[in-house]
């Protein structure tokens, strides 16, 4: 399902894998970043590949996505200070 998506995200992934992932929960077109992360979840079974989604999103649409997406994905609402993403990134990435 993501090749055909992300062809060269597929490609690039397999080459050398991420340490991380960073996505946004609206994306153009009908899929949303919670879409693409079960879509990286399933094609690479690596639950272990940290993801951080990002989002402007508020109010029952955003309550909406926290009950679908699993409680270890952290959701960054927008906006919000680069130092806070470099925190996070380095929490998750153990650096």
């Amino acid at each position: 399902m993501l090749e055909a998506i992300f062809p060269a995200a597929t490609t690039s992934m397999q080459a050398a894998p991420y340490d991380l992932v960073v996505l946004d929960l609206l994306l153009p077109g009908t899929m949303t970043g919670a879409d693409v992360f079960f879509a990286i979840r399933k094609e690479f079974e690596s639950w272990q590949l940290p993801v951080i989604i990002i989002t402007a999103v508020s109010g029952p649409t955003l309550e909406q996505f926290r009950r679908i997406l699993p409680d270890d994905v952290p959701l960054l609402r927008k906006p919000f200070a680069p130092r806070t993403l470099r925190q996070l990134i380095s929490q998750l990435t153990d650096q």
